[in-house]
């Protein structure tokens, strides 16, 4: 038994031995590889469509820089982000109470913000989702929004502002 025992210690300790792997460092050579590596980036940039108003200035608010500047609560997309895209005459087509000629919006916000527009009363929220400049006439190049004839409201400016806000 004891010999068993021995044959299995003495096997162990050479297997210990022999597992134990040595390296001569040599401190005087010494190489340094640097490898460069270069990566492809994609760029996405979103573009405004033509603009086809003539009297009617853009009545999205143009301080809109995009998300999260100048932070997450304070940020709304900029009008291309938001899809903004303006019409000559086409509006009347879909909201007939809107004067015929006139130059249009329809606003869809894009997910997490929701329409705000400037009146001259202030910052209010948006019950509608058009709105309409005049391009002739004693009202050319006012932008509205409502119903032209009942009630209708003034437009300083319109954003799709953060749901959550600060």
């Amino acid at each position: 038994m004891n010999l068993q025992i021995s044959f299995i210690l003495i096997h162990f300790i050479e297997v210990f031995y022999a597992c134990i792997p040595t390296q001569q460092v040599d401190s005087s050579a010494t190489t340094t590889t640097t490898t460069t590596t270069t990566v492809a980036t994609t760029t996405t940039t979103v573009t405004e469509p033509p603009f086809p108003c003539n009297n009617c200035p853009k009545v999205y608010d143009n301080t809109c820089q995009g998300f999260g500047i100048p932070n997450l609560i304070q940020w709304c997309p900029t009008a291309a982000e938001a899809g903004i895209e303006y019409t000559l005459g086409l509006i009347n087509s879909i909201f007939p109470f809107i004067p015929a000629g006139s130059c249009g919006t329809v606003i869809t916000c894009p997910l997490t913000t929701s329409l705000r527009i400037v009146t001259f009363l202030g910052d209010i929220p948006a019950p509608v989702l058009y709105a309409w400049c005049e391009e002739s006439g004693p009202n050319a190049g006012i932008w509205y929004t409502g119903i032209d004839w009942l009630a209708r409201a003034e437009l300083v400016s319109l954003a799709c502002r953060p749901i959550v806000s600060g």
